[in-house]
Order: structure tokens, then C-alpha cells, then sequence
């Protein structure tokens, strides 16, 4: 059961590196929606966060199942992976949500009042 502790605690760490990656591409996004590049760069890094995103939500769910699986088996729960999982997925979704509104805010303006 050990290696199963050391394997989560590794794919934990992987979930750690993705997050940092997707940050990396968010940047990207942001600085490209300031300054002039082409549509090919912009279309990669936005299949780029997409396909990341995919894999974080993914990873994700697949080290909560795995927690939960190693307490049924060993009756010992890892708290810390279940947490840290549970941030760095709430921190995915925070700034995936700024991204949108930023793309949104930039691309179509903001106004006040709405439709009166």
C-alpha cells in the first residue's frame, strides 16, 4: 500500500505541474489579447488551455477516486492529496472564470445600465 501512497503522492505532483502549465497558456492568452499575433499562435494556445483544463478536471477526479479507493483498502485516508486536489482545482476554475470575463470584457467592451 505504500507504493500506492507514493504513486498518489506523484500524480499529485503531476496535478501540481498542470496547474502551473495552464497558468503559463492563461498568460499567454492575456498578453495576446493586447498585442497583435497571428491567429495560428492564437488558436494553439486556446487548444492548448482547453485541452489542459481537460486533463487537470480529469487528473483531478481521477486522485479523489484513487484517495478513496486506498481508505477502503487500507483504512488509512490521505487527507493532504484530497485537499490539495481540491484547491488546485478550485484555483483552475478561478482562473479559467477571470480568463472569460477578461476575453469578454476586452472583445465586446463593458457598459453600465444594461438594456433600458
Amino acid at each position: 500500500m505504500l507504493a500506492f501512497r507514493r504513486i498518489l503522492a506523484f500524480s499529485s505532483r503531476i496535478h501540481s505541474y498542470l496547474l502551473a502549465l495552464y497558468f503559463f497558456f492563461a498568460l499567454l492568452f492575456v498578453l495576446f489579447l493586447y498585442f497583435p499575433v497571428s491567429e495560428v499562435l492564437i488558436s494553439f494556445v486556446t487548444l492548448s488551455r482547453m485541452l489542459l483544463g481537460w486533463t487537470i478536471i480529469l487528473e483531478g477526479i481521477w486522485l479523489i477516486f484513487a484517495s478513496i479507493y486506498q481508505f477502503f483498502y487500507s483504512h488509512v485516508l490521505c487527507l493532504q492529496p484530497v485537499f490539495m486536489t481540491l484547491l488546485r482545482m478550485s484555483v483552475y476554475f478561478i482562473i479559467s472564470i477571470v480568463l472569460d470575463i477578461l476575453n469578454t470584457v476586452i472583445i465586446e467592451g463593458f457598459s453600465f445600465g444594461g438594456g433600458i
